[in-house]
């Protein structure tokens, strides 16, 4: 096995993982503090590469990068302010249901919108080169990517950490009544967290844009993965996510490369040998979202 081969693949998997992270993170706040699975997480994703296209055309990629995100972001708000604040605290089946619907719905918006073929979308031409890593030759755009979404890691840890809104968003994970007790607005609160976690999901679908293409199925491809990363991670860790994230991306990766026919498989079976140890996850709390 040739070292830049297992190398290249390597940070092909930390890329993945990487993207997966940003999902994993919108979603697993949605969670812990509504109690929805949103399973229209995967579209936001999608919108987030579309709305990308569209203003790169007119202002270019990194004003898209901005810009992109923040439209995903208010169509998360108006989400949560129409539809899914009218299933707080029912059975999380009505959510799941409520947002599945949402997901199909706007997907076929997005092909009214943008038409039902693939569309093309590139990064600056100066980032669409390779850089010698001495041991390989690997894309410029995939090492910027490493460096952005690890800054955005940082600045959401910062938030949730260091500030005040953000100790509340956390607060409002580990017990929504008790904060609403207290006399949190909730209903801002829970409409400021479901469109952080739109905005996330928007900077990963303009991220992975230049490498996979756009198309109206694409969040299809993350949704899932995204879903077992909180599994592995432990609903409402952020450390969890970023953990699950980057384990979940390698070993796909690496799976794709070697051993293709339990690529897909691979992704369930790590989840269920770390539900066998912690069925919890791996930093999940006893009786989060129980």
């Amino acid at each position: 096995m040739e070292p830049s081969l297992l190398l290249s693949q390597l940070f092909n998997g930390i890329s993945m993982g990487l993207l997966y992270v940003l999902m994993a993170m919108g979603l697993t706040i949605i969670m812990g503090t509504m109690g929805v699975v949103n399973f229209s997480h995967g579209i936001l994703f999608t919108f987030g590469a579309y709305f990308a296209y569209s203003v790169a055309a007119k202002f270019g990629f990194w004003v898209a990068l901005v810009a992109a995100p923040v439209l995903v972001g208010v169509v998360g708000v108006v989400m949560e302010a129409g539809l899914v604040r009218r299933v707080y605290g029912k059975d999380p089946l009505y959510g799941l249901l409520l947002t599945f619907g949402l997901a199909m719905s706007l997907e076929e918006l997005i092909r009214i919108g943008w038409g039902t073929t693939g569309l093309p979308f590139s990064p600056p031409d100066y980032l669409n080169t390779f850089v010698d890593l001495k041991i390989m030759f690997y894309p410029l755009y995939r090492l910027v990517v490493f460096g952005f979404i690890l800054l955005l890691i940082l600045a959401l840890w910062f938030f949730l950490e260091r500030t005040t809104m953000g100790k509340i968003v956390r607060a409002g994970i580990q017990d929504s009544l008790m904060v609403g007790i207290l006399g949190v607005n909730t209903k801002v609160l829970f409409t400021l967290v479901f469109g952080l976690g739109a905005f996330l999901a928007g900077v990963a679908g303009v991220l992975s844009a230049p490498i996979t293409g756009i198309m109206p199925t694409m969040g299809d491809n993350v949704i899932m993965p995204s879903f077992i990363v909180i599994i592995l991670g432990g609903v409402g860790s952020f450390y969890g996510s970023v953990v699950g994230g980057l384990l979940l991306g390698i070993i796909v990766a690496m799976c794709n490369q070697f051993v293709p026919a339990v690529a897909e498989l691979s992704m369930y079976l790590v989840m269920a040998l770390v539900l066998l140890v912690r069925p919890r996850g791996l930093f999940g709390e006893e009786g989060l979202f129980e």
